[in-house]
């Protein structure tokens, strides 16, 4: 669980930076579709649940 958790959260990080710098994945088009806040909201909550599961887990081997 402590590896999704790691992988969410760098993957929202990622996507944010890619978002604030004007870039775009391919990968990531179809979140467009759900308009500049509706994109921003998920971004931030796959970071924040990443951040959140990594945290609860970080003790697991």
């Amino acid at each position: 669980m402590k590896f999704i958790g790691l992988l969410l959260f760098l993957a929202g990080i990622v996507s944010l930076l890619l978002e604030f710098t004007g870039a775009n994945l391919v990968v990531l088009n179809w979140l467009d579709q759900f308009g500049e806040t509706g994109s921003l909201a998920i971004r931030i909550g796959v970071t924040l649940l990443g951040g959140i599961i990594y945290y609860l887990r970080r003790h697991d081997d």
